[in-house]
């Protein structure tokens, strides 16, 4: 028979071990679920060709990058009759920035698909903060017009 320490009971001492056992069980199913990152997106399964993920990413540059492109290209427009100095700044900019994307292209067939990728998202966040420059100067520029203090 087993003697328990006096002032804890049988009964008291087995709800205890129940408790303690549950939670360790939740702790385990925590672990083989884990939480889906919020800040990084979730590994895809690997391509079954390179090409297919090569093709996906030209894709995305081709609708996404575009159709912003051509939004920062009327903001660009736009700006020259707002802000000429700010017009010719960002039109330079927007000039070679274009330029090493069309370096990049002439070469894209012949490197590495990871090496594509990354050249491909950084052109991306490149063209994003650009136009987004250049959309805030011109709200900047037509807000001065209507309110020149």
């Amino acid at each position: 028979m087993i003697h328990y320490p006096a002032g804890i009971d049988y009964k008291m001492k087995k709800a205890w071990l129940l408790m303690v056992c549950i939670a360790l069980a939740g702790c385990v199913n925590k672990q083989q679920s884990a939480p889906k990152s919020l800040v990084t997106p979730a590994q895809a399964p690997a391509p079954v060709t390179q090409q297919a993920q090569v093709v996906t990413n030209d894709n995305t540059i081709k609708s996404g990058a575009l159709t912003a492109n051509e939004t920062c290209v009327k903001s660009l427009r736009a700006l020259q009759t707002y802000s000429p100095k700010s017009w010719n700044k960002y039109s330079v900019a927007m000039d070679e920035l274009n330029s090493k994307n069309s370096l990049f292209l002439s070469v894209k067939n012949d490197l590495n698909p990871q090496l594509n990728d990354l050249v491909i998202n950084a052109y991306v966040s490149k063209m994003k903060t650009l136009c987004y420059r250049i959309e805030s100067t011109l709200g900047q520029a037509m807000i001065a017009q209507v309110d020149p203090l």
